[in-house]
């Protein structure tokens, strides 16, 4: 499924993320460094997605995730995957954003 505008008024619970990556698996993980960790997943409709996982326990953490909220719900560009939704709570806080499937920004 592609990314519409109608998706991203949807909210994703933590419970919907677990599923979706079946439990935050290692098989889904597409990387991860000191911000936290970066799965591919597929929501309950279908679309596979990546959610961006931030490491709560690091300084900085509540600020630097509402700003990257922020900063890629208002931007579009072709070169940039688009937001979708967000999970956020005390104990977790995650981007969900479009997957781009054998794509990188020199493609």
């Amino acid at each position: 499924k592609q990314w519409s505008p109608e998706v991203a008024l949807q909210r994703i619970s933590y419970w919907e993320l677990e599923r979706a990556t079946h439990g935050f698996d290692v098989n889904n993980l597409l990387g991860s460094g000191s911000f936290g960790s970066v799965y591919k997943g597929i929501v309950a409709d279908g679309m596979t997605v990546v959610v961006k996982v931030f490491n709560v326990q690091m300084e900085g953490t509540f600020q630097t995730f509402d700003r990257k909220c922020e900063i890629f719900l208002n931007l579009r560009h072709k070169n940039l995957t688009k937001i979708i939704s967000n999970c956020s709570n005390l104990d977790f806080k995650a981007l969900i954003l479009e997957y781009m499937p054998n794509k990188s920004l020199n493609n």
